[in-house]
């Protein structure tokens, strides 16, 4: 506190009743200053000199104006209290700049900043080298403020006697910032009459590099909204502190330079980059901006009531796109099953889904309403009929009114089997042939079964029909001696799905010895290795 000494510091107990004072001294000021047609800014922005309680001082009733500082309001060792009212686990970008601010080798003009909470405690203590703007976040890394409680925080703006060679201009400026790509309420009060109310109009800042921007308002049924206004609010050059551009500090006093700039909160004047507007209670607002910069840019919302009254909520989009990923897969559909149709969001929260599905290739259409929980979304398709081939299509909409679609499809059949799959012996030999049989189930005639036959250099593939029982049977004739295998599929039909049977082995010796062979050969053997009988030639 060295650096108040001198400098009519203000006490703690003053500090703490500084909200109750102004309150009480603007209330009754603002309804006269009303009925006299005054703008916003001259309506709550109020500046005394030397108060008896305060000192200077300037009570900014709503967090949306910025307070100049011609040259030499601020002389050196004297300060100026700012009173701002902020609510607790919001955010707010609070900055001072302009002609006093000097990067350069001879800077003038030291202001040093003091914060104090609502209780007129000192939260933190601002004191950057002359020239050099103060980095007002929550700590010294942090680009925002974002106060502990809900109250008056008190800034003192310091002109450091020891540091300062000069009194030079300085805007003060808090207001609310924002996270792109997510929802926020605000209470909206309308116009009384023709004169605007506290609530009547509100801003907001954000940051984005995003090309592309969408607002999205959602309107209660007992409010008619004037306006939502964009304005696009820094330059290339614009300073900037913990990597957040600052606006360019004459748009934000309604200056304008090409399309920078121009921030007003009043119903006539330049209405931003981009604006939309309600004719009816509970219209919902929509607007969009797009930019070639690919730079970091600074935006004000404005959002400006008519008539009536309520809490809107607002959205700044700057995420496009998203996609839907299947966390079931219908594959076999039996006519006695329920089909779950269920997916997953890829980026954000679903807002709603619905999924639409045909057995005719949409000529008749069921929709049923998705149940969501967080990212994902489920519902269930009723029973359907043997040979039904159902086409379904998910329509989901994200919290970020990203539109995200799927499709799909599957077949509905009876579930089929092969069974009793064999061979007629476990071991043949070269000529002779070798025969399979099974069943297919259920049972039915002429339907097509494949059998494969497999040696180590050889396959054979038979194709039979079944009987009215459902049986088969398959022959081969192996030509080579060996290890095969045999194994049947049925390739299902439009009511029948596919199977297939057991694979079994099968040992497949030499060669048969027919009758007439055995007067040519010359040699005979005590035992054939292959017939076992006792005077074969080999």
């Amino acid at each position: 506190m060295s650096k108040l000494k001198g400098a009519s510091p203000v006490k703690k107990t003053r500090l703490a009743t500084a909200g109750l004072v102004a309150t009480m001294l603007f209330a009754a000021l603002a309804l006269n200053m009303h009925a006299q047609g005054a703008s916003e800014s001259q309506l709550y922005v109020h500046t005394y000199e030397n108060d008896q309680i305060l000192g200077n001082y300037t009570y900014v009733e709503k967090p949306v104006f910025p307070v100049y500082f011609n040259t030499s309001k601020i002389g050196i060792g004297k300060n100026w209290t700012v009173i701002c009212p902020l609510q607790a686990g919001r955010s707010y970008h609070v900055y001072c700049y302009g002609a006093w601010v000097n990067t350069g080798s001879e800077p003038k003009t030291d202001y040093d900043i003091y914060v104090y909470n609502p209780k007129g405690q000192l939260e933190s203590l601002h004191t950057e080298a002359a020239g050099l703007p103060e980095h007002l976040g929550t700590t010294v890394d942090d680009p925002f403020f974002e106060p502990k409680e809900t109250g008056n925080y008190t800034f003192v703006i310091v002109n450091d006697a020891r540091e300062s060679r000069g009194t030079q201009q300085a805007t003060f400026m808090v207001i609310e910032h924002i996270e792109c790509d997510k929802w926020y309420a605000h209470y909206v009060d309308g116009k009384n009459g023709s004169l605007p109310t506290f609530y009547t109009s509100w801003a907001y800042e954000f940051t984005t590099a995003a090309q592309r921007i969408e607002l999205w308002v959602r309107v209660p049924d007992t409010l008619d909204m004037y306006e939502a206004r964009l304005y696009l609010m820094n330059k290339q050059q614009s300073t900037s502190i913990n990597n957040v551009s600052l606006p360019w500090e004459p748009g934000l006093y309604g200056n304008l330079s090409s399309n920078i700039g121009g921030y007003n909160l009043e119903s006539e004047g330049y209405r931003g980059v981009a604006y939309a507007s309600c004719e009816y209670n509970g219209q919902d607002m929509f607007l969009n901006y797009t930019t070639t910069s690919m730079q970091s840019n600074v935006y004000h919302l404005v959002l400006m009531g008519e008539v009536g009254s309520g809490t809107v909520e607002f959205l700044v989009k700057t995420t496009f796109g998203g996609s839907l990923s299947p966390l079931t897969f219908p594959k076999k559909v039996y006519p006695t099953n329920e089909t779950l149709i269920a997916y997953a969001a890829n980026l954000m929260a679903l807002e709603n889904a619905t999924l639409k599905y045909t057995t005719d290739h949409w000529a008749n259409v069921t929709t049923i309403a998705m149940a969501v929980s967080n990212m994902t979304c489920n519902a269930t398709i009723p029973r359907q009929e043997a040979g039904a081939l159902v086409e379904y299509a998910v329509q989901a909409v994200d919290t970020l009114k990203n539109n995200l679609t799927a499709t799909g499809n599957f077949t509905v059949k009876h579930p089929s089997t092969i069974i009793d799959f064999n061979v007629t012996q476990k071991t043949t030999v070269l000529g002779e042939n070798l025969t399979v049989t099974g069943t297919l189930q259920p049972p039915s005639v002429n339907n097509s079964v494949v059998v494969q036959f497999m040696t180590s250099n050889e396959t054979k593939t038979v194709t039979c029909l079944t009987f009215e029982n459902g049986t088969f049977t398959a022959s081969f004739q192996p030509k080579t001696s060996g290890i095969l295998t045999a194994q049947a599929t049925f390739a299902g039909s439009k009511t029948v799905y596919e199977c297939e049977s057991n694979m079994i082995l099968i040992t497949c010796g030499g060669a048969v010895i027919s009758s007439g062979e055995w007067l040519v050969h010359r040699r005979w053997s005590w035992r054939c290795w292959s017939c076992s009988r006792r005077r074969c030639l080999l």
